[in-house]
């Protein structure tokens, strides 16, 4: 029998490394169509995230066409992403952005099964959050705005005003309010009483205006409980509507939180604008506008420690002789019988006086350059009246347009009554409820320069403010002071009343327009609600993209796939 001369033909060795080599083509095959998919993934979830962006890009431009569209979505693929080889298209339906996208995506080992590229496509809808917006527009009107800088800021708001429009919200989804402020706001003379001619009130006007001087505020040439509107009347000139800083209490900051005026609280309610009769000297004060004919205006009475009444009694601080010199300058504005005083505040109008009315001088002040404005009762009350919150964005743009530059900055005053238009209370009674989730309320508050309490070297120490002058020592008992201290004491004021707004839901966004004051800047950063709530504009120039960027951050979107 002849034995195997073969081996190799038994031999199983070797089987280990043929199976391995037939099977190594799959097992390859496998693997790098694991690493295409891996690869494809990646690819998606990166096309995905740019056709969210895309998709948030167009709902956030509202209404536009579907070319404009387009290119919005396509700059986010190739700016952001780098995708600039997807094929992308936009749908616009009913505030709906659908953005749909591909791209071709090299295979690695696709080409073993016939097959180099393979295509990725996404889809991506992106709408409106139903959420309503409170928008009060604060903006500077102080002198130093006037030419370019207003202008500027006028065509800024403007089209702020018409790119929320444009985007085509329910019609009671967005409200804007308007406050321009200077050295005052001016809340708008319809509110005030009507007046007959021997002063007594024909109509009361908003209930929470002081009508018959019950608040305890001082007044060099009015006595006790003499209305203003009655002197308006008897001047022959009418209220303009703007009205002073209110006095706080133990229990009641008024001057800087949104408390509600009630009649059992005098200080809560708002005094009306009186500018009196200054000194026949215009090298140092701003509004003469009648004769002295000898009688001399009195210097004011210190005011009492911190620059405040405490007591909760609201009790008047005038005694009879203060009241009695009070009555005798009464003579300059034409009194000319006698004055007995009311026995009921509610008849503070009821006084038997005779009056001639007087020659007013309503020549322009020639105190400051900036303030050559008509002299009289009305001297600082330029600015135009405020726009309560609105559906109609046309009000809003057509106050815009008439805006002036004119007077001296007092943001105190500008950021609480941006806070009363947004508010539920009294005063104003247009926004939404406190707490409601469903509504934004948003201030966007613009300044180019810093408070001021226009300080004077006179008997009064300074213009007539919302808190009177310097020597009522109504601001923290100050009653002679450098710019220094009033204006710091101004901004410690301003400071507080955005922090207490912030606390009540508003969200704060603010502008500083070509003003260096360091300051002043850092003012406006802790006053607005985060970092980049707050915008330097060291040029007018910037204040379009910085109203674009504000409207970008308002406006909430959503992913609706």
């Amino acid at each position: 029998m002849m034995k195997n001369r073969f081996p190799i033909w038994t031999d199983k060795s070797g089987n280990f490394a043929l199976t391995f080599g037939i099977l190594t083509v799959p097992v390859m095959l496998a693997g790098g169509l694991a690493v295409d998919y891996v690869s494809l993934s990646m690819e998606k979830g990166e096309l995905q995230n740019a056709a969210d962006s895309a998709a948030l890009a167009v709902a956030r431009e509202g209404k536009i066409t579907k070319a404009s569209a387009l290119e919005v979505a396509q700059n986010i693929f190739v700016a952001n992403y780098g995708l600039t080889g997807a094929q992308v298209s936009v749908d616009l339906n009913d505030g709906v952005a659908t953005v749909e996208a591909t791209v071709d995506k090299p295979l690695v080992f696709g080409g073993f099964m016939g097959r180099k590229t393979a295509p990725v496509s996404v889809t991506s809808e992106a709408t409106y959050a139903f959420t309503k917006y409170e928008i009060a527009l604060v903006l500077d009107t102080t002198g130093s705005m006037k030419g370019g800088k207003l202008a500027s800021m006028q065509d800024a708001v403007i089209g702020l005003v018409k790119g929320m429009e444009d985007m085509k919200l329910d019609k009671e989804q967005i409200k804007f309010a308007l406050v321009p402020y200077a050295g005052f706001v001016n809340v708008g003379p319809d509110f005030g009483p009507k007046v007959d001619k021997s002063g007594l009130y024909k109509k009361r006007g908003a209930e929470w205006l002081d009508h018959d001087a019950v608040t305890p505020i001082p007044q060099s040439d009015l006595p006790a409980g003499f209305s203003r509107f009655a002197m308006y009347e008897h001047l022959g000139e009418k209220w303009p509507g703007c009205v002073e800083t209110r006095v706080p209490r133990k229990r009641a900051a008024h001057d800087v939180d949104d408390t509600e005026p009630t009649l059992s609280d005098p200080k809560s309610l708002f005094t009306p604008f009186f500018a009196i009769d200054e000194p026949d000297d215009p090298r140092r004060y701003a509004n003469s506008y009648l004769p002295d004919d000898g009688v001399p205006v009195k210097e004011r009475k210190k005011a009492k420690k911190g620059g405040r009444d405490d007591d909760d009694d609201d009790d008047d601080d005038d005694d009879d002789g203060e009241n009695s010199a009070a009555v005798k300058r009464l003579e300059r504005y034409g009194k000319t019988g006698d004055y007995h005083d009311p026995k009921d505040v509610w008849d503070a109008l009821a006084m038997t006086i005779k009056w001639k009315k007087p020659k007013i001088d309503d020549s322009p002040s020639s105190l400051f350059y900036s303030l050559r404005h008509p002299k009289g009762p009305g001297f600082g009350c330029e600015v135009e009246p405020l726009v309560p919150l609105t559906t109609k964005g046309s009000d809003i743009i057509k106050v815009v347009k008439k805006l002036e530059a004119s007077g001296s900055t007092n943001m105190l005053e500008g950021v609480m009554w941006g806070w009363r238009v947004l508010s539920s209370r009294e005063p104003f009674t247009d926004g939404a409820s406190e707490g409601d989730s469903s509504v934004e309320k948003i201030m966007i508050f613009l300044t180019d320069g810093k408070n001021s309490f226009g300080n004077l070297n006179n008997s009064l120490g300074s213009l007539y403010t919302s808190m009177g002058y310097l020597v009522d020592g109504r601001l923290n008992g100050l009653t002679a002071a450098s710019s220094r201290q009033t204006n710091t004491a101004l901004d410690e004021k301003t400071l507080t009343a955005c922090t207490n707004a912030k606390k009540d839901g508003v969200e704060i966004f603010t502008i500083r327009l070509e003003e260096s004051d360091s300051d002043t800047g850092r003012l406006l950063s802790e006053c607005a609600s985060s970092k980049s709530h707050y915008f330097d504009a060291p040029s007018r120039s910037d204040l379009e993209p910085i109203f674009d960027t504000i409207k970008k951050g308002v406006v909430k979107l959503r992913l609706s796939s």
